[in-house]
């Protein structure tokens, strides 16, 4: 699977699953397939950041 198709399907999977914030959808998509293809991990800070980039 390429890292395009990958985006697809999940973006699709986020869609039919009722999410409808796309900024948030792609910050899912990037952390994923950040994991998915180049092994990094999300760490607590990762989630740290992304909770204070969309508390505004």
């Amino acid at each position: 699977m390429t890292r395009e198709e990958f985006r697809a399907n999940l973006y699709q999977t986020y869609v039919s699953n009722g999410m409808n914030d796309h900024a948030l959808i792609q910050e899912y998509i990037y952390i994923a397939e950040s994991f998915v293809f180049d092994k990094k991990k999300y760490t607590k800070i990762d989630e740290e950041n992304l909770i204070k980039k969309f508390e505004n």
